[in-house]
């Protein structure tokens, strides 16, 4: 190498699209240490900050300087269970109102959620976090208990105590816009019913995902009149099939409040669906969504421009698919795999 090229080194580093262009020179002395803030900042983000967890944060101990900036970066985007969440020091809960901008709440089974004593303390600090006003995603997945051991197993249903309504109250006033509450592996108790509060939050937000072992029209009820704020609700999505990789079969949600087969939740969850769309300009994708019996392909109902189509295999919110020009009929549902088996 000669000594012109040793004294004129340029180095690329590709941050999604943005080429960032370091170089090093007689005139310009540039090391990791003292890379200006913004491109610091990009590379943390761009390494990501769970693949920095992982590492146990060792690439960070490049200088105190580093640690520093990373430190709220690491506390941006994060997947926790329900009982990490709970658990986690109380000093750590200022940080994650000041800087969580992604949280997953991803749970198993009954030893990643919190013991009946500590449900408020869920509660509390889930409201926390979204009342910060710095929280704009927050993702719930309720997956089903399984004992390999013991397939046939009677499953669980660990979060029937839980009852979200102090922490969907403060939905509409915060600055939360994307929200999945997916708990298909584990039901509510039958007297929280929290379809119609959920109508009055979705509005408010950009993009819902929701898929619960109980659900009814009235999510779809949005407030209407003057009196109602404007909506921003851009993307909803509903799935109606309770499909998981460790059952043998897949179920359908179930009516809230009343004995419906799979078929008539879904046609009046479509006719509801539709209307809504009609008065709901903002929404630019609203699907309802349903596993087509005896196979586990999947409907997707387009409220919006009342096309079906079919996806092959199981899907949680859906794609594009292709059209599928025959009716829904009864034969596509299983009268065993609904809440009213008449």
């Amino acid at each position: 190498m000669s000594s012109n090229s040793e004294s004129q080194k340029l180095y690329t580093l590709k941050l999604d699209t943005i080429w960032v262009h370091i170089a090093h020179s007689s005139n310009l002395e540039m090391t990791l240490q003292t890379l200006p803030l913004e491109i610091l900042c990009m590379i943390i983000r761009f390494i990501g900050s769970d693949h920095l967890r992982k590492q146990e944060a060792c690439c960070l101990l490049v200088c105190k300087w580093w640690y520093e900036v990373a430190k709220p970066l690491l506390l941006e985007d994060l997947e926790l269970s329900a009982t990490q969440l709970v658990h986690a020091p109380d000093h750590v809960y200022p940080k994650l109102r000041a800087f969580l901008r992604q949280l997953i709440v991803d749970v198993h089974g009954p030893r990643d959620w919190p013991a009946e004593q500590e449900i408020a303390k869920l509660n509390a600090i889930l409201t926390s976090l979204v009342e910060g006003n710095h929280l704009a995603s927050f993702t719930l997945h309720v997956r089903s208990q399984f004992d390999s051991e013991n397939p046939l197993a009677p499953r669980q249903q660990y979060i029937s105590t839980w009852n979200p309504t102090q922490f969907l109250n403060v939905l509409g006033t915060s600055k939360l816009s994307h929200l999945v509450i997916d708990t298909y592996g584990s039901e509510m108790s039958s007297a929280i019913h929290i379809c119609p509060q959920l109508a009055l939050q979705i509005p408010s937000l950009r993009s819902v995902r929701v898929r619960m072992c109980r659900i009814c029209p009235q999510i779809l009820e949005f407030p209407q009149g003057d009196s109602a704020i404007p909506s921003q609700i851009e993307s909803l999505l509903i799935n109606l099939s309770l499909q998981d990789v460790d059952r043998f079969s897949a179920g359908f949600s179930h009516h809230c409040t009343e004995p419906r087969r799979a078929l008539d939740l879904y046609n009046e969850m479509i006719t509801t669906g539709t209307e809504i769309a009609n008065k709901t300009p903002s929404l630019k994708v609203f699907k309802i969504l349903c596993h087509k019996h005896p196979s586990s392909n999947t409907m997707t109902m387009n409220c919006i421009t009342g096309v079906k189509t079919i996806l092959a295999g199981a899907w949680d919110w859906g794609d594009d698919g292709v059209s599928e020009p025959e009716a829904v009929s009864p034969a596509h549902f299983s009268s065993t795999d609904s809440d009213s088996s008449s």
